[in-house]
């Protein structure tokens, strides 16, 4: 079993999510999301050189960001053989963006031109340019054309069910499974390792 591993916005690639399934014997391949930028677009990029330079694998797994990253690639490469498995995945960023920091908190990041963050358990915050947010907006929906599955927790408060939802309603070939977690899905690893092998 080959697999990527598409990290969260701010995550990282020293992942609980690798370790488990190294443990299962697979090659996995964890991904920098962060080497060309923050924004979806740079992310994507990433993806995009998972696949072109180091495939072909049996499934793409992307979490939160990275799930939405690894949707955003696939979706360009219409004609490949892909399958994903997106972990709570953050279909409908731009509106998540919104819904987090309200019209008026929006106006104040353009205006500024860039925002800081102080990411959980980080040392020094980090500075969002306004240009994450606009590149956000294209690239919050993208089509979903490849086998696909979706695991998203009931207790999620970051990305809501609402939205991997959405994406089931638009693209019915995608399964959702919903289970008894939050946003990080850390008590649901074997529910992502038969996800995969469901796919693969």
């Amino acid at each position: 079993m080959r697999v990527t591993f598409a990290h969260g916005l701010w995550g990282s690639t020293d992942s609980g999510k690798v370790d488990w399934m190294r443990e299962q014997g697979w090659e996995v391949l964890p991904l920098d999301m962060r080497q060309h930028g923050w924004d979806q677009a740079a992310q994507t990029r990433v993806v995009l050189e998972a696949i072109d330079h180091h495939g072909p694998f049996d499934v793409l797994v992307g979490s939160s960001f990275g799930g939405l990253a690894t949707a955003n690639a696939a979706a360009q490469r219409p004609d490949l053989d892909l399958k994903l498995v997106l972990l709570a995945p953050a279909f409908g960023y731009a509106d998540l963006i919104v819904a987090d920091h309200g019209e008026a908190g929006l106006a104040a990041w353009e205006a500024a031109g860039a925002k800081s963050f102080h990411p959980p358990g980080w040392e020094a915050p980090v500075s969002l340019p306004w240009s994450f947010v606009e590149r956000s907006r294209p690239l919050s929906w993208p089509a979903v054309r490849h086998p696909a599955a979706i695991l998203h927790g009931s207790g999620d408060d970051v990305v809501p069910l609402a939205n991997s939802q959405r994406v089931v309603g638009a693209h019915p070939h995608v399964h959702l499974e919903v289970v008894d977690d939050d946003h990080r899905l850390g008590e649901s690893y074997e529910a992502m390792g038969r996800l995969i092998l469901s796919l693969s």
